[in-house]
């Protein structure tokens, strides 16, 4: 349990940077913590936290769009079967980036659409070749050229 508590520590400390007023995802804080969020939320399933327990650990403190974002990081990961941890990172990461100049046409990206080829992703070969691929969903879904 005590692992657990590390556990989301980024999302507790990420309600006291100011930089979160401006938008969900800044750059480059938004990115990093959208790979740091995504990491531990794979983390914490797999060590059995229940969603319930891990939403609950998301800061009241945390602004409504960065709550938001950290809550569609919980519901992809619990909701859906597991991704690698370096495939959803990436895909996150660039969800992020794209969404700071298109946040319209990211946020209408509906995750079921991007999992099967997330899941594609996880079998490109070199292993390094796969968060480039997942990083291309999100372009793919959303229609935004690379």
């Amino acid at each position: 349990m005590a692992r657990m508590a590390a556990v989301f520590t980024v999302l507790s400390c990420m309600a006291s940077a100011s930089a979160w007023a401006a938008s969900d995802c800044p750059f480059p804080q938004g990115m990093q913590a959208s790979i740091g969020a995504s990491k531990q939320a794979i983390e914490a399933r797999q060590a059995g936290v229940a969603k319930d327990e891990l939403l609950s650990r998301i800061s009241p403190a945390v602004n409504g769009p960065m709550s938001q974002m950290l809550k569609s990081i919980v519901d992809e990961v619990y909701d859906y079967p597991a991704l690698l941890p370096e495939v959803y990172a990436a895909f996150r990461f660039e969800h992020c980036f794209v969404s700071q100049q298109h946040p319209e046409q990211v946020a209408a990206m509906k995750f079921a659409d991007a999992y099967p080829l997330l899941k594609q992703c996880e079998q490109v070969e070199p292993q390094g070749a796969r968060p480039p691929c997942a990083m291309r969903v999100v372009h793919t879904v959303s229609g935004i050229p690379e």
